[in-house]
This record gives C-alpha cells, structure tokens and sequence, in this order.
C-alpha cells in the first residue's frame, strides 16, 4: 500500500466510487490506513473549492471529499487501480485547508 494509491469502493448503499490512501508509507505497520472517498460529480454536492479537487477518472469525473477522511482496516482495501500521487499537491493542500484553515 502506497500514499496516493486509489482503491475502489462498491459497498452496497454507498456512493461512494473510489478511496484515495493519504496516509504516510512510514506507517505501514498499522493495521489502518487514512482515506478520503471519491464521489461522482453532479449537482447534489456543493464543492468548496480548495478543500474538494476533481479529477477524471476512468472516464468520469469524480471529486474528493476530504472532510470525510476516515481511517479503515487495510483488509478494506483491495488492489489499487491507479494512483493520484500526480495530485500531491491538491491533496496535502485540502487537508491543510480542512485542519488549519488556510
């Protein structure tokens, strides 16, 4: 499991399409990870922006709801599909929004 690896989500009920892992490799010792879930773009869903970035995958467009990051036990999280570590940037930037406030 790397930081940025991108699972997929089919718990029945749920949304919620993808987890993106933002939590450090140094702690892979621990039997949970941090994850923010993905969602499908549309109109329900007020982005703020900054704190929720887009990205295409697959075909659609999703976007990360960083306010729900979660930790989840690692047997969870299946084989990643992709990676977002091309989006390092907007990520670490969202979650220092969402805790700092700047």
């Amino acid at each position: 499991m790397a930081q940025f690896d991108l699972y997929p989500y089919d718990k029945s009920g749920s949304r919620v399409a993808w987890l993106v892992d933002v939590q450090s490799n140094l702690m892979d010792t621990l039997q949970t990870r941090i994850v923010i879930p993905l969602y499908p773009m549309d109109s329900r869903h007020k982005l703020i922006r900054g704190l929720n970035p887009t990205v295409d995958l697959f075909g659609g467009m999703f976007f990360l709801s960083t306010p729900e990051m979660a930790a989840v036990h690692v047997r969870e999280l299946k084989q990643p599909t992709g990676s977002l570590f091309e989006m390092r940037n907007q990520i670490m930037a969202a979650m220092d929004l969402l805790f700092t406030g700047i």
